[in-house]
């Protein structure tokens, strides 16, 4: 029998799509999601929250929950489990974001975060060996240590953070930004199936959701979101991880950087995080030792020693890579078309990947094939094409919500808002554009903050609230 009450946070999460804000908004005045499928058209206008002519209002009051019941009806078959707001297992950090997912997909078992110290792993999918064996050291050590390993599953640094901590013992989680159903990168399909044996495997993005260009940089903040810290292994200046690490001092949390060779291309991020105030650390253990106080009951630093000091972390590495089929983007390049579903085991490739990170990303066209008998749910046809202490949560967010009044932008403060990169926080000096100085970023930025534009969070780092661009005066 479908629960009712997930198929509405489905249907909610489904028309608000991912990484958007507006949910938790709603979610402010109507306190559950069954409450908003339930709310009049006066009720919703009265709310503050939504316009008329908005998308959202239009699809709440279509009150169509087919494709939602759908979704329920499938993950309930397929051993997925949907995980809401008004669930005990929802992961209470994630109450803290002003776009908190409002259902998340999962395969396995998430770890009790409130009571366990969980890192964020994450780095270039163009991995060099400095690169892998660093990743290693730190997920290795990382699960000795007694902490949860959280990464992306991509290629390269995240991929062998995470075959690492699950070799070391640990327990892992992995966030997609694609459906639970779609294995990408498919070369780690191996690394999906064994994540969630040792933890889980999360989504936002509900089954049959293929990765979009849009869809990382979402997925990113779930991953720092989550973490008490994030660890950044190898990137270059313009590496994907690296809004990863916006994320996370956005939200307040720690920043870690692993220094690099001055003059090589994956050093340059890390580098930059270093100097821009994110602590360097040098292995596992200068991380762990931030947290040893807050988690005497499972941070076991001695633990954390006596099982790394004795590896060869250079050989080791690579063997873990092996043994997990963990692919870098160099591996990609180099061992098969785009074209043509990988189906090799490498090994050599493996060792020695690239040493320079592409920036932008790259997806196959088509679904990867899940073989039979695989420990991965299949995807469904369709679906390719306690309410006040729920409300008492997010309710701590924020006041009332906003409406953007974009009359009393200035051509000034549009210029800055169109500057601003959608789902990623910025800083007031990356934003001065031709003719304009630091005051009058830092002038349009309040501006834009008092009309709902944008949102201030931890570090001084600022974000958009919506991803579409203003009309300029000129124009």
């Amino acid at each position: 029998m479908i629960r009712k009450n997930k198929v509405y946070w489905v249907w909610l999460s489904l028309i608000c799509r991912p990484g958007g804000r507006s949910a938790v908004k709603i979610l402010r005045r109507f306190s559950d999601a069954a409450s908003v499928y339930g709310a009049t058209a006066k009720e919703l206008l009265e709310s503050g929250t939504l316009k008329e002519s908005d998308r959202i209002y239009a699809e709440i009051l279509r009150h169509d929950t087919s494709l939602a019941e759908e979704i329920v009806f499938w993950c309930k078959k397929s051993g997925v489990k949907i995980i809401t707001p008004d669930d005990d297992d929802y992961p209470v950090d994630l109450y803290s974001l002003r776009d908190a997912p409002i259902a998340l997909y999962c395969v396995g078992e998430l770890p009790k975060f409130e009571k366990l110290c969980s890192i964020a792993v994450v780095g270039t999918r163009s991995m060099s060996d400095y690169g892998r064996v660093n990743a290693f050291r730190m997920g290795y050590g990382l699960a000795k240590g007694g902490a949860v390993t959280v990464s992306g599953l991509a290629l390269g640094v995240d991929g062998t953070a995470m075959a690492s901590a699950i070799e070391g013992g640990g327990t892992v989680v992995g966030v997609l930004g694609c459906g639970i159903d779609v294995v990408y990168p498919h070369e780690h399909e191996t690394l999906f199936r064994l994540s969630a044996k040792n933890g889980a495997v999360i989504t936002e993005y509900a089954p049959g959701e293929k990765p979009q260009r849009n869809s990382f940089p979402q997925r990113n903040r779930i991953i720092s979101g989550l973490c008490q810290g994030t660890v950044v292994i190898e990137a270059s200046s313009s590496s994907g991880s690296l809004i990863t690490a916006r994320h996370a001092l956005y939200q307040g949390r720690d920043l870690f950087s692993v220094p690099g060779r001055v003059g090589d291309a994956g050093a340059e991020g890390t580098n930059l995080l270093i100097k821009e105030g994110a602590l360097a650390v040098t292995g596992p253990e200068d991380v762990l030792e931030r947290y040893e106080y807050v988690y005497p009951h499972s941070i076991d630093l001695s633990s954390m020693r006596r099982s790394l000091s004795p590896i060869d972390c250079v050989s080791s590495s690579a063997l873990t890579c092996l043994k997990y089929e963990v692919a870098t983007e160099g591996d990609r390049n180099s061992v098969y078309s785009r074209k043509k579903k990988f189906t090799g085991k490498y090994a050599s490739s493996v060792v020695s990947a690239g040493s320079s990170d592409a920036g932008d990303f790259t997806f196959d066209d088509a679904v990867p094939e899940i073989p039979e008998g695989a420990n991965v749910p299949k995807a469904i046809p369709s679906a390719k094409g306690a309410a006040e202490k729920r409300k008492k949560k997010f309710d701590s967010l924020s006041e009332s919500p906003k409406r953007i009044d974009f009359e009393l932008l200035s051509d000034c403060d549009r210029r800055v808002y169109n500057a601003m990169l959608p789902d990623t926080p910025m800083m007031p000096d990356e934003l001065i554009l031709e003719g304009m100085q630091i005051k009058d970023v830092t002038a349009s930025l309040t501006m834009l903050e008092i009309c709902g534009a944008v949102e201030a969070g931890a570090g001084g780092y600022f974000m958009r609230t919506s991803a579409d661009d203003l009309a300029l005066e000129e124009e």
